[in-house]
């Protein structure tokens, strides 16, 4: 972050009563790891760091939770998922759509599309308190974009699904008919394996809620 940014940051912070959530004891650690970004490197060439916060505010510390870094994806990110839990929060109904289906990432042309719904049409903010709204906005687009996409991707998906499954039907029906037919033992065990993939994909979702 150049000096610039990281100003502009602190001012944000303390203006709002911001305060990084990993670092408080409200908030218990579910793992050990602690960094978010890892540049993939060996040796001295490697760097790690605590990159990605959850900044919260007092109302919010009070409340507790916990937190945690999961696993890296290096396929998608060189960055970690964070997750967050904060208590107290039962009276509020989990929404069924809260959802981002991370395998989209995958694909340059669905990311591409995700990415200019974040960006969208409207100019950046000028001034730190402006920046929180264009978040929202932002972060709410592209999740809308998301959300499309996938619905989408399974459509395509189940016809695929639905395709492998019959022909799986009709290499069972012959095979049935001739138990030693190598050929037709090969094509039942591709339809499978490829049936099995599609459905894997298909529910390779992230519930964010």
């Amino acid at each position: 972050m150049h000096k610039r940014e990281a100003a502009s940051w602190h001012r944000m912070t303390l203006r709002y009563g911001l305060t990084d959530a990993w670092l408080l004891d409200n908030f218990h650690k579910q793992s050990e790891k602690e960094f978010t970004y890892d540049n993939g490197r060996a040796g001295r060439n490697s760097a790690i760091s605590r990159t990605d916060k959850f900044m919260i505010s007092q109302t919010v510390e009070e409340r507790g939770g916990r937190i945690e870094v999961a696993a890296s994806m290096r396929k998608l990110s060189d960055h970690s998922p964070l997750s967050i839990k904060i208590w107290g929060r039962h009276d509020t109904p989990k929404s069924t759509s809260n959802y981002f289906d991370v395998s989209l990432l995958s694909d340059k042309r669905k990311k591409k599309d995700m990415l200019e719904a974040w960006i969208g049409d409207a100019p950046l903010p000028t001034n730190d308190q402006n920046w929180a709204s264009w978040l929202e906005t932002a972060t709410d687009r592209a999740t809308q974009c998301n959300r499309r996409l996938s619905k989408e991707k399974k459509r395509a998906q189940g016809t695929q699904i639905k395709s492998y499954t019959k022909k799986i039907q009709l290499a069972e029906i012959q095979l049935q008919r001739n138990p030693t037919n190598e050929e037709i033992r090969e094509i039942l065990s591709d339809c499978k394996a490829s049936s099995q993939k599609s459905s894997k994909t298909r529910s390779n979702v992230t519930d964010t809620s």
